[in-house]
Protein backbone atom coordinates (compact mmCIF):
# COMPACT_ATOMS: atom_id res chain seq x y z
CA UNK A 1 0.00 0.00 0.00
CA UNK A 2 2.79 2.63 1.08
CA UNK A 3 4.20 1.45 -2.29
CA UNK A 4 0.85 2.14 -4.44
CA UNK A 5 0.57 5.73 -2.74
CA UNK A 6 4.55 6.75 -3.53
CA UNK A 7 3.95 6.04 -6.98
CA UNK A 8 0.62 7.88 -7.06
CA UNK A 9 2.37 10.87 -6.26
CA UNK A 10 5.89 10.64 -7.98
CA UNK A 11 3.03 10.35 -10.84
CA UNK A 12 1.18 13.84 -9.65
CA UNK A 13 4.56 15.99 -8.68
CA UNK A 14 5.45 14.81 -12.05
CA UNK A 15 2.47 15.47 -14.08
CA UNK A 16 2.82 18.93 -11.81
CA UNK A 17 6.57 19.36 -12.80
CA UNK A 18 5.71 18.50 -16.65
CA UNK A 19 2.67 21.43 -16.30
CA UNK A 20 4.58 24.09 -15.25
CA UNK A 21 7.58 23.10 -17.89
CA UNK A 22 5.32 23.56 -20.68
CA UNK A 23 3.85 26.63 -19.11
CA UNK A 24 7.30 28.38 -19.12
CA UNK A 25 8.22 26.97 -22.85
CA UNK A 26 4.65 28.77 -24.15
CA UNK A 27 5.83 32.18 -22.41
CA UNK A 28 6.32 34.69 -24.67
CA UNK A 29 8.25 38.01 -24.25
CA UNK A 30 5.73 41.00 -23.90
CA UNK A 31 5.60 42.95 -26.81
CA UNK A 32 7.60 46.13 -27.30
CA UNK A 33 10.70 47.64 -28.65
CA UNK A 34 13.85 45.75 -29.28
CA UNK A 35 17.56 46.66 -30.47
CA UNK A 36 18.72 44.53 -33.55
CA UNK A 37 22.49 45.47 -33.07
CA UNK A 38 24.60 47.09 -35.54
CA UNK A 39 26.70 44.06 -37.10
CA UNK A 40 24.25 41.72 -37.06
CA UNK A 41 24.00 39.60 -40.27
CA UNK A 42 21.35 39.05 -42.79
CA UNK A 43 21.53 36.19 -44.97
CA UNK A 44 19.87 37.09 -48.92
CA UNK A 45 19.58 35.11 -51.77
CA UNK A 46 19.52 37.31 -55.57
CA UNK A 47 15.71 37.03 -56.89
CA UNK A 48 16.67 37.61 -60.55
CA UNK A 49 19.45 37.39 -62.83
CA UNK A 50 21.86 40.68 -63.55
CA UNK A 51 23.72 40.91 -66.69
CA UNK A 52 26.07 44.05 -67.87
CA UNK A 53 24.05 43.21 -71.15
CA UNK A 54 20.80 45.05 -70.00
CA UNK A 55 21.35 46.55 -66.40
CA UNK A 56 22.60 50.23 -65.78
CA UNK A 57 24.02 51.98 -62.56
CA UNK A 58 21.25 52.79 -60.04
CA UNK A 59 19.11 50.00 -61.12
CA UNK A 60 17.44 48.57 -57.81
CA UNK A 61 17.97 44.95 -57.15
CA UNK A 62 16.12 42.82 -54.73
CA UNK A 63 16.93 40.06 -52.51
CA UNK A 64 14.99 37.81 -50.49
CA UNK A 65 15.92 37.08 -46.48
CA UNK A 66 16.44 33.46 -46.46
CA UNK A 67 16.16 32.75 -42.51
CA UNK A 68 14.33 34.84 -39.90
CA UNK A 69 16.46 37.68 -38.07
CA UNK A 70 15.67 37.58 -34.35
CA UNK A 71 17.20 40.01 -32.04
CA UNK A 72 16.13 39.90 -27.78
CA UNK A 73 13.96 36.80 -28.59
CA UNK A 74 11.97 37.89 -30.62
CA UNK A 75 11.55 37.60 -35.07
CA UNK A 76 12.29 40.87 -36.19
CA UNK A 77 12.83 40.40 -40.28
CA UNK A 78 11.22 36.95 -40.94
CA UNK A 79 12.51 35.23 -43.75
CA UNK A 80 10.89 35.88 -47.01
CA UNK A 81 11.47 39.59 -46.34
CA UNK A 82 12.38 41.92 -49.63
CA UNK A 83 15.95 43.46 -49.35
CA UNK A 84 17.05 46.37 -51.51
CA UNK A 85 20.44 46.92 -53.54
CA UNK A 86 21.58 48.70 -56.05
CA UNK A 87 23.94 48.60 -58.91
CA UNK A 88 26.38 51.22 -58.48
CA UNK A 89 29.01 50.23 -61.33
CA UNK A 90 28.02 48.65 -64.62
CA UNK A 91 30.54 48.48 -68.12
CA UNK A 92 29.17 46.83 -71.01
CA UNK A 93 31.47 44.49 -72.83
CA UNK A 94 32.86 46.25 -75.63
CA UNK A 95 34.97 46.33 -79.03
CA UNK A 96 38.30 45.13 -78.48
CA UNK A 97 37.96 42.17 -76.26
CA UNK A 98 36.98 44.46 -72.95
CA UNK A 99 34.95 42.64 -70.71
CA UNK A 100 31.27 43.65 -69.15
CA UNK A 101 31.70 44.50 -65.58
CA UNK A 102 28.71 44.74 -62.99
CA UNK A 103 28.90 45.80 -59.20
CA UNK A 104 25.60 45.40 -56.90
CA UNK A 105 25.54 46.72 -53.31
CA UNK A 106 23.33 45.94 -50.96
CA UNK A 107 20.97 48.99 -49.18
CA UNK A 108 18.17 48.11 -47.03
CA UNK A 109 15.82 45.69 -45.90
CA UNK A 110 12.71 46.42 -44.03
CA UNK A 111 11.64 45.32 -40.65
CA UNK A 112 8.11 43.82 -39.29
CA UNK A 113 7.43 47.19 -38.33
CA UNK A 114 7.81 48.74 -41.23
CA UNK A 115 11.61 50.31 -39.91
CA UNK A 116 14.28 50.03 -42.72
CA UNK A 117 17.42 48.82 -41.49
CA UNK A 118 20.08 49.82 -43.20
CA UNK A 119 22.74 47.12 -44.60
CA UNK A 120 26.84 47.34 -45.08
CA UNK A 121 29.56 44.76 -45.88
CA UNK A 122 27.99 43.27 -48.54
CA UNK A 123 28.13 43.84 -52.65
CA UNK A 124 27.88 41.40 -55.60
CA UNK A 125 30.60 42.01 -58.25
CA UNK A 126 31.34 39.69 -61.40
CA UNK A 127 33.43 40.43 -64.67
CA UNK A 128 32.97 39.17 -68.17
CA UNK A 129 35.76 37.10 -70.04
CA UNK A 130 38.55 39.41 -71.16
CA UNK A 131 39.24 39.17 -75.26
CA UNK A 132 41.63 41.80 -75.03
CA UNK A 133 45.17 39.40 -76.69
CA UNK A 134 42.50 37.25 -78.96
CA UNK A 135 41.22 40.90 -80.42
CA UNK A 136 44.76 42.39 -81.15
CA UNK A 137 46.49 39.42 -82.72
CA UNK A 138 43.02 38.58 -84.99
CA UNK A 139 43.45 42.46 -85.54
CA UNK A 140 46.95 42.42 -87.28
CA UNK A 141 46.07 38.94 -88.80
CA UNK A 142 42.97 40.05 -90.61
CA UNK A 143 42.31 43.67 -89.52
CA UNK A 144 38.63 42.86 -88.27
CA UNK A 145 39.77 41.88 -84.99
CA UNK A 146 38.63 44.87 -83.33
CA UNK A 147 35.40 43.67 -83.83
CA UNK A 148 35.63 41.09 -81.02
CA UNK A 149 33.52 41.83 -77.89
CA UNK A 150 34.28 40.74 -74.54
CA UNK A 151 32.07 39.02 -72.12
CA UNK A 152 29.33 39.99 -70.34
CA UNK A 153 29.26 40.36 -66.54
CA UNK A 154 26.41 38.11 -64.97
CA UNK A 155 25.26 37.27 -61.65
CA UNK A 156 23.02 34.59 -61.33
CA UNK A 157 19.75 34.31 -59.68
CA UNK A 158 20.28 32.24 -56.41
CA UNK A 159 23.60 33.63 -55.85
CA UNK A 160 23.61 33.84 -52.15
CA UNK A 161 25.22 36.49 -49.35
CA UNK A 162 25.37 38.02 -46.43
CA UNK A 163 24.41 41.63 -45.68
CA UNK A 164 25.04 43.41 -42.27
CA UNK A 165 22.93 46.20 -40.48
CA UNK A 166 24.53 49.39 -40.78
CA UNK A 167 24.03 50.67 -37.18
CA UNK A 168 21.39 49.74 -34.12
CA UNK A 169 18.34 49.84 -35.04
CA UNK A 170 15.11 50.38 -32.60
CA UNK A 171 12.12 47.84 -33.49
CA UNK A 172 8.98 47.66 -32.71
CA UNK A 173 7.73 43.93 -32.39
CA UNK A 174 3.78 43.09 -31.11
Amino acid sequence: MFEKLSNKCFLKSTALLLSFAMMFMSFTLPAGPVTLKSGSIIPLELLSTISSKDCRSGQMIYFKVTKDVVAEGKTVIPAGSIAKGQISRVKKSGLLGSEGQIEVVIRSVTAVDGTDVYLTGASLNDEGNNQVALSIVLTFLCLFGFLIKGGNAEIPAGTLCNATVAGNTTINVD
